[in-house]
């Protein structure tokens, strides 16, 4: 069934017998299921355009999730929709966020002060900058899951950390996944190298876990529920996948500025 857009919806063919076609009804007789895709395609328009409305208006957008949530998807999605702008992109491996430097001793203070010079260095960069945007795929929601629970001595210094983002205008973007999905996420093949699976079963043993997934579980809930003590403004993205259904993602703000809520299909 082909989805008539928006324009050409308030321009279908009139009842109106002035026209010469003496019409049956009053009302233009619509194909069966159109007004329900109608629906949908609308809620998409406005679904884009109010993600891009939080791109345009921050200085600092946020990425955080579990692994596999599709945060690298959504960085790409985002810096789309920063065209014109100074992007200041950096991957989780980039700001010490990787799965890959949990291994090494010492990394927890490492972190936190490397957190802490970024800060001071993405203020900077805004207030010398008009045209910057910094785009972060993963950060203070991330440390705090896997460094600041493991280490409460740091969290001092984690408060400073936050203290200079809610200076400054930031978004942050909570990817969340069903636990369906979570489990067909973690068997993508970039996934299951030896490394990555050997981490795993360590880091699962380590932090007293039953498996996998109840760690990733955890760790979902825990991000959330910083999210809303923290008081940064923030979005949580849910992707869900019903048998037979193509990915469908719900989208609800959060943050304090703007209150609305959508869902659509993924493309």
């Amino acid at each position: 069934m082909r989805i008539v857009p928006d324009y050409a919806r308030n321009h279908l063919p009139s009842a109106d017998k002035r026209n010469g076609l003496g019409a049956r009804s009053e009302q233009p007789v619509l194909p069966e299921g159109f007004e329900e895709r109608w629906i949908q395609l609308r809620r998409l328009r406005d679904q884009d355009y109010f993600l891009q409305r939080i791109a345009l208006d921050s200085r600092v957008l946020i990425i955080e999730g579990i692994s596999g949530s599709g945060k690298d998807t959504f960085q790409t999605y985002l810096k789309d929709k920063l065209e014109g702008r100074d992007v200041y992109d950096y991957s989780e491996g980039e700001l010490l966020q990787s799965w890959k430097h949990l291994q090494i001793e010492g990394i927890f203070e490492v972190r936190i002060k490397f957190m802490k010079l970024f800060m001071n260095y993405v203020r900077d960069v805004v207030t010398r900058e008009e045209n910057a945007v910094f785009l972060l795929n993963r950060f203070h929601l991330s440390a705090y899951v896997m460094t600041i629970i493991q280490q409460p001595k740091l969290e001092r210094e984690y408060d400073e950390i936050l203290n200079v983002l809610r200076t400054l205008p930031v978004h942050v973007f909570i990817l969340q996944l069903d636990e369906n999905e979570i489990e067909k996420r973690s068997l993508h093949p970039e996934r299951s190298a030896g490394a990555w699976q050997k981490f795993q079963q360590q880091i699962v043993k380590k932090e007293g876990f039953r498996d996998r997934l109840e760690r990733y579980l955890w760790q979902q809930k825990v991000i959330l529920e910083a999210a809303k003590r923290q008081q940064i403004p923030y979005s949580v993205i849910k992707f869900r996948c019903a048998p037979g259904e193509r990915r469908r993602v719900g989208f609800k703000n959060l943050s304090e500025k703007a209150r609305s809520s959508s869902n659509f299909v993924g493309r």
